[in-house]
């Protein structure tokens, strides 16, 4: 099972302009509303897949309920806790000509400990060996990283698998942490702040991935956009190359990329063939507005036309 969380969830207001002018009127060409975050992101890119996730995560107010319906209205089981509190709004500005992406991001509300517990709770009585937890995106108020690397321990106790894709502070706090993730996704300019060194090539990108196995996260996955993605993992190392699109939108391309990939693992397939999978999958959400995310047929499309080339047959770990 694919488990993913999403603590700061939101709903997503998506703005579409005709060349964006910082300080003077834009007229507004589209506006389309979604609900959002990283976790909400993957569990409906996996169920347009043809995968039935668990969304897990909390769910505050009037529009935490619009969430829930709406995922299990689309067919996906959920564990959403929900508290006093209304979630967060996000408006995105997405520039047509450009492509460029502003985002205004409000803060979600400060959490319980009471809904701590009881999400921890109910998540937790689901793991299982074969269990993959997505762990995806920002933490709301009070709560910190520490919530992260409890559950990555939590997830390894029961013979869990976790995947982490979220900002570099927090990153950065579970590394010092004593606890590893299974799989740690990034993006290249994520590594870059991370590592604090330049990860605009290949090799440099490949070279942050492996510093950061060594480190002890037993596979690493850096994305590069247009460029594709590079993955450092136990069985090997890749050098991944998207297809080509005209890029409509790129938002949550990294959710779908990740949604991809844990699919393919959970299916068995060879890191090879997962990864052809996530890149598929990244790149179809390019292929739609504002933050809307792939569509199967899509994907499918473009899984021929990835490749991904081994570069080196073992790693340093494991």
């Amino acid at each position: 099972m694919i488990i993913t969380l999403t603590l700061n969830p939101a709903i997503d207001e998506t703005v579409e302009v005709d060349g964006f002018n910082e300080g003077d009127t834009n007229r507004v060409v589209s506006i389309r509303r979604d609900i959002g975050g990283k976790g909400i992101n993957v569990a409906r890119v996996l169920k347009e897949l043809g995968y039935e996730p668990l969304a897990g995560g909390f769910a505050p107010g009037n529009l935490g309920r619009i969430i829930d319906d709406t995922l299990v209205d689309s067919g996906i089981g959920t564990e959403l806790v929900s508290f006093a509190g209304e979630t967060r709004t996000n408006i995105n500005i997405i520039d047509r000509v450009t492509h460029a992406h502003t985002v205004l991001a409000t803060a979600g509300p400060a959490v319980p400990p009471e809904a701590v517990a009881q999400l921890r709770e109910r998540l937790l009585r689901r793991i299982r060996p074969d269990t993959w937890l997505v762990l995806a995106g920002s933490i709301p108020p009070p709560l910190g990283a520490w919530l992260y690397i409890e559950l990555i321990a939590a997830v390894a106790e029961r013979g869990g698998a976790t995947a982490l894709d979220a900002d570099g502070p927090i990153v950065e706090s579970v590394l010092a942490s004593q606890v590893r993730p299974t799989l740690l996704k990034l993006n290249d300019h994520e590594a870059t702040r991370l590592l604090g060194s330049p990860t605009d090539s290949q090799e440099a990108a490949l070279e942050a991935a492996r510093v950061l196995q060594q480190d002890g996260v037993p596979n690493v996955v850096i994305t590069r956009g247009d460029r594709g993605a590079i993955a450092v993992t136990r069985l090997g190392e890749f050098i991944v190359r998207a297809p080509v699109v005209e890029v409509d939108s790129a938002v949550g391309a990294g959710d779908g990329f990740l949604a991809g990939l844990l699919l393919g693992l959970t299916r068995g397939w060879s890191w090879e063939e997962a990864l052809s999978l996530a890149a598929a999958a990244g790149s179809a959400v390019c292929l739609t507005p504002g933050t809307a995310l792939c569509r199967a047929a899509q994907v499918d499309q473009l899984i021929p036309r990835v490749a991904v080339e081994r570069v080196r047959e073992q790693s340093h770990v494991g």
